[in-house]
């Protein structure tokens, strides 16, 4: 498998292209990964790509689980995504209906919890690259808060879905920034 680091405001994301041909990134600070050999197996397989700072496990067959490990991100933060492969076929208009179902399935799961959507952002039609994102507030029963930003991002190798946590509303957006630009890495279409 190839490693290829990429420096980002100061932190350092390594990608690990699991893609079969070569992917490559123009511009300053671009990543270039070669193609690799079979994948292992799931369960000791290394997540696409990782951002320093932070600790992973992996849940399940394909969620990559982060939490903050310096102050930098804030305590307590968490970032995962989930790749699926094939391209989304998804509006702004049903990105948003999805994340208010989102929602009410949440806050009947727990019992006195309250979440309100803060902001829907992404781009309009179906071309690719397209990314979506929402911002959200949860309030717990016993009033402990915490902010999330949930996105899509559709590329041209597939598509992933991104959450981020945070109890301050700055480290849930950087967060998910830092992880997002390593995403899009990872999405992009092959180049020749």
């Amino acid at each position: 498998m190839t490693t290829a680091t990429l420096a980002a405001g100061g932190d350092r994301i390594v990608v690990r292209s699991l893609l079969a041909a070569l992917l490559t990134v123009a511009g300053s600070g671009g990543v270039s990964a070669q193609s690799a050999p079979p994948p292992p197996s799931a369960a000791t397989q290394a997540p696409p790509f990782t951002v320093s700072g932070w600790s992973y496990e992996r849940r399940g067959s394909d969620v990559h689980m982060f939490r903050c490990a310096q102050s930098s991100c804030g305590a307590g933060s968490k970032v995962s995504y989930r790749y699926y492969t094939g391209g989304k076929q998804m509006t702004l208009d049903q990105f948003r209906a999805g994340q208010e179902q989102i929602i009410k399935a949440l806050e009947q799961r727990t019992p006195g919890q309250r979440i309100t959507l803060l902001g829907v952002d992404g781009d309009k039609g179906t071309a690719t690259p397209r990314m979506f994102k929402a911002r959200r507030l949860t309030v717990t029963a016993d009033g402990a808060s915490e902010y999330q930003v949930s996105g899509l991002l559709i590329g041209g190798q597939g598509s992933a879905s991104l959450i981020s946590s945070a109890r301050d509303e700055k480290a849930s957006n950087d967060n998910y920034a830092k992880f997002a630009a390593a995403a899009k890495l990872v999405l992009a279409p092959k180049t020749r």
